[in-house]
């Protein structure tokens, strides 16, 4: 039986500096401004072949070649309560969380595979938030808990062929050019590395920081058509999608702005409406259920 790499939290990191980062990952760094293999003595300092800033923030590298771009996305009142969420996180909401909610993920195919890439070896974890995994180097837009390495996923700081496995859940559709974190999720992949991801179909709109875009599962097999094996299924299904849906429109229908009138109308509309989520226990294993999928899983093997 395949079994998770143990999980620890952003308290387990504490005292961790660079020198961690870079023994972990500095043979596979290059800095996005020009390429080039990175050296240990630039960072703080610049690339001395293009001269772009390496900078720290907190115990985290900041790999970006136009951070300048990257501040008024990061200052939305969304994102605000993205980063306040991860960086004050209240115990009770997120215990609550955990069982008052319309998501609802059953089948073993999804978590056979996501097992797969977790224990695949070196394992990059792109938009990983406060979510850490022992072994595994952790990308985000912000120096958020847990976080070794800043940088956009459109643009990865990694040589070629540098990962035995990479995990990007719910990432994509808050990217602007999804097709190009595709791409550098192939690209930094070893051959014969896997890729995991979850993806958004029947969702509402959640910008954390920004939200662009959903996909069918069709629509899924032609994105990764650049991998030698693809294989696209469901992971939230019909009932979950429904409930999200319904409060959402609740929320939308109460006339109440984000982020008060959104957390008492959704959130008394869930509590009163989750338990019917578990009907996704039968209505997934239905042939035509990836037609009200909420997301689907990605196994993509280079």
């Amino acid at each position: 039986m395949v079994r998770y790499r143990t999980v620890y939290d952003s308290r387990s990191i504490e005292g961790a500096d660079v020198s961690d980062v870079w023994e972990r990952c500095g043979d596979i760094l290059r800095c996005v401004g020009c390429d080039q293999v990175l050296v240990k003595s630039w960072l703080g300092r610049r690339c001395e072949a293009c001269g772009l800033r390496l900078s720290m923030r907190g115990e985290a590298l900041v790999l970006l070649d136009d951070s300048e771009a990257i501040k008024p996305l990061m200052s939305s009142s969304d994102a605000q309560s993205m980063a306040q969420a991860y960086r004050h996180p209240v115990r009770w909401q997120k215990a609550l969380r955990r069982w008052v909610t319309s998501e609802y993920f059953p089948g073993r195919q999804w978590r056979q595979r996501k097992d797969a890439v977790l224990n695949s070896g070196r394992l990059l974890v792109i938009g990983s938030g406060t979510t850490c995994y022992a072994n595994a180097i952790h990308l985000d837009l912000d120096n958020f808990p847990g976080v070794d390495i800043v940088a956009d996923a459109q643009k990865l700081p990694f040589i070629n062929d540098s990962f035995d496995g990479v995990v990007c859940e719910v990432v994509l559709e808050h990217v602007a050019q999804p097709l190009a974190v595709i791409d550098e999720i192939n690209r930094v992949l070893k051959p014969g590395g896997c890729a995991f991801l979850l993806v958004p179909f029947l969702f509402p709109f959640h910008g954390h920081p920004a939200d662009y875009r959903r996909w069918s599962k069709q629509g899924l097999q032609e994105e990764f058509n650049s991998f030698s094996e693809t294989e696209v299924g469901l992971h939230a299904g019909p009932t979950s999608a429904l409930i999200n849906i319904l409060t959402e429109w609740l929320y939308v229908a109460s006339g109440l702005t984000f982020p008060r009138g959104y957390t008492l109308i959704k959130g008394a509309a869930t509590a009163l409406s989750f338990p019917a989520k578990f009907l996704d226990y039968w209505i997934n294993r239905m042939p035509e259920a990836h037609r009200l999928a909420a997301t689907f899983y990605v196994y993509a093997k280079k």
